[in-house]
């Protein structure tokens, strides 16, 4: 696949740095949603909340959410 200029630079599904750094895409008090590569590939997490009143979930995706890129294909 051809990637757009935008998706290989992306700063959110090109992360640098430490493996299974979450890339924050919403970052506000008491909401966290980040992109997070796994051994398995790539997942959105997201917490609500805080204290006892925590919700945090995982779910693996196919695409970025940010510039559309495949995550299931070899980078070109």
């Amino acid at each position: 696949m051809k990637l757009t200029e935008k998706q290989k630079n992306c700063p959110y599904c090109h992360v640098k740095g430490a493996d299974y750094h979450i890339a924050m895409i919403y970052n506000a008090p008491k909401k966290l949603i980040g992109l997070q590569p796994q051994i398995d590939g790539f997942h959105i997490f997201a917490a609500v909340g805080w204290d006892e009143n925590l919700t945090v979930t995982s779910n693996s995706i196919n695409y970025c959410p940010q510039c559309g890129r495949p995550l299931n294909e070899e980078k070109d």
